[in-house]
């Protein structure tokens, strides 16, 4: 269950927030209608600053998405689909929608002052060109569809169909890259498909105001993860460190810890294997006891800060941290493995991998009175040293 959690994390909690956002706008709608005025101008106030912030952190996705939702709701506040559309139904205008947002489900965010988002315009007239030309090739070929089908394609199906599978791909990219920007672009898909089959249940302003604020979080949550988390490990950074040492009180514990002879490892085994290492020692890192939280200080150095402990408690905790990195066998495979057909996998499935095996030095050091943080990591570090002069695989205070 905690593993379902770490790994599905990103797009279950703004999911969940997005339908009790929902939920509540639709319970309360009635207390809201005094704001009415202010509710229909909102969600171009919202998408502006969006698109504008999304831009400035290299979101270009929801950027785009929130200027083309901008310009739906333009379009939809002042009849403009009913005076442009009354030829057809509204169903082209949702395929091609749907057919959008799967697009940026599937591409990355690249600068829109660039061949990239010159790309993206190309291929979202596409998408806006397909809506209309999958109902005019079914018009067209209708009596072809009935002889094949019998009973020919009932209109229901004629959007269900497209729709299933802009939600198969919106879901399944969600799904296997989980991360804020593509639990928002889910969350706009299902925003899109529910404004249309159910427009009664919420105004489309309430709708793309609570889609605007889940950009908006998104942006600036991904962007905090961004400075303060380290990509490699996903650990918090040194900047995260420092920032919690503003709010520690007077008494607690650092403990410096570095891999042993890592640059040696490195230099046999490769930087990718060295990688995997690091990935693996944080990892163990996580599951220290007594309170401990983990940062990855630079290189192959880590931290662990133990908030109103001192050295006698946090000793054991990290020498049984120490202990089970000492005891993990770490397989060696071969890297031309990830480009191999199975059936090679299969026959070299019999193969014995090399298994190798790494230790840490801990140094730590509780703080002294009238002592900064700083001088007490110095403390943790020097700790760190004599570990590493007494032989290593081994914790110093």
């Amino acid at each position: 269950m905690t593993f379902l959690y770490h790994r599905f994390r990103h797009l279950l909690i703004p999911v969940l927030l997005t339908v009790m956002a929902i939920t509540l706008s639709q319970v309360y709608q009635a207390n809201l209608n005094i704001w009415t005025d202010i509710i229909s101008s909102l969600p171009y106030w919202l998408l502006i600053i969006t698109a504008f912030i999304a831009l400035q952190f290299n979101r270009s996705r929801l950027a785009f998405l929130s200027v083309l939702f901008m310009g739906y709701y333009a379009l939809y506040q002042n009849n403009l689909f009913t005076l442009s559309l009354n030829m057809f139904s509204d169903k082209p205008v949702v395929i091609a929608g749907a057919l959008v947002i799967s697009l940026f489900a599937t591409v990355k965010d690249r600068g829109i002052l660039s061949s990239h988002g010159i790309m993206r315009l190309f291929l979202i007239s596409m998408c806006l060109g397909f809506g209309f030309l999958w109902f005019w090739l079914l018009n067209r070929y209708d009596q072809q569809i009935s002889l094949l089908l019998t009973t020919g394609l009932k209109p229901q199906y004629q959007l269900l169909i497209p729709m299933i599978i802009c939600s198969a791909i919106v879901s399944f990219n969600a799904i296997r890259h989980t991360n804020l920007v593509n639990s928002a672009i889910f969350i706009s898909l299902a925003i899109w498909i529910m404004h249309y089959y159910q427009p009664q249940w919420l105004p489309l302003s309430y709708l793309l105001s609570i889609l605007a604020i889940v950009y908006l979080i998104t942006i600036l949550v991904d962007s905090y993860f961004l400075a303060y988390r380290d990509e490699l490990t996903g650990l918090p950074s040194r900047r995260a460190l420092f920032n919690l040492s503003l709010s520690l009180g007077r008494k607690y514990s650092v403990a410096m810890l570095d891999i042993d002879h890592f640059k040696k490892f490195n230099d046999t085994y490769g930087h990718d294997v060295g990688d995997q290492v690091l990935k693996l020692v944080a990892s163990k890192l996580l599951n220290v006891s007594g309170g401990g939280k983990v940062f990855r200080y630079g290189g192959e150095e880590f931290t662990i800060i133990f908030p109103r402990k001192d050295t006698h408690y946090v000793i054991p905790h990290l020498d049984a941290v120490r202990q089970a990195i000492q005891d993990y066998n770490i397989v060696l495979r071969d890297e031309k493995r990830k480009t191999q057909t199975k059936a090679k996998r299969k026959t070299n499935s019999t193969k014995k991998y090399k298994a190798v095996k790494v230790t840490i030095s801990i140094g730590t050091a509780e703080r002294l009175a009238g002592h900064s943080f700083t001088q007490t990591l110095k403390k943790a570090d020097e700790a760190l040293y004599k570990a590493k002069k007494k032989g290593r695989n081994q914790v110093c205070s």
